[in-house]
C-alpha cells in the first residue's frame, strides 16, 4: 500500500487529518488524492514513524442572537 503525506487537511469518516499527516491507502485512492493535489507520495526514510496525530472535526459555531441596540433615553420634560 502506498503511503501519502497530506498537503491539506483531509477529512475521512468524520476525522480530520492535518497537513503533513501520513496515511496508508490503496493504489486507486492514492492516485485520486494525488490527482486532486490533496496528497503526495511519502518518501520518508524507512523506520521514520508516521505522524499519527488526529484532529477532531470542529463543530459549527453556535449562532448568537442578533444584538439589539439599547433604547434611546427619553427626553425629560
Amino acid at each position: 500500500m502506498p503511503k501519502l503525506r497530506l498537503k491539506v487537511t483531509h477529512t475521512h469518516a468524520g476525522v480530520a487529518y492535518p497537513p503533513g499527516h501520513v496515511i496508508d491507502v490503496d493504489d486507486h485512492t492514492a492516485r485520486w488524492l494525488i490527482d486532486q493535489e490533496i496528497g503526495e507520495r511519502d518518501f520518508a526514510p524507512p523506520g521514520t514513524p508516521a505522524n499519527s496525530e488526529v484532529m477532531p472535526v470542529p463543530e459549527a459555531p453556535v449562532a448568537r442572537p442578533p444584538r439589539t441596540p439599547p433604547a434611546a433615553p427619553t427626553p425629560k420634560e
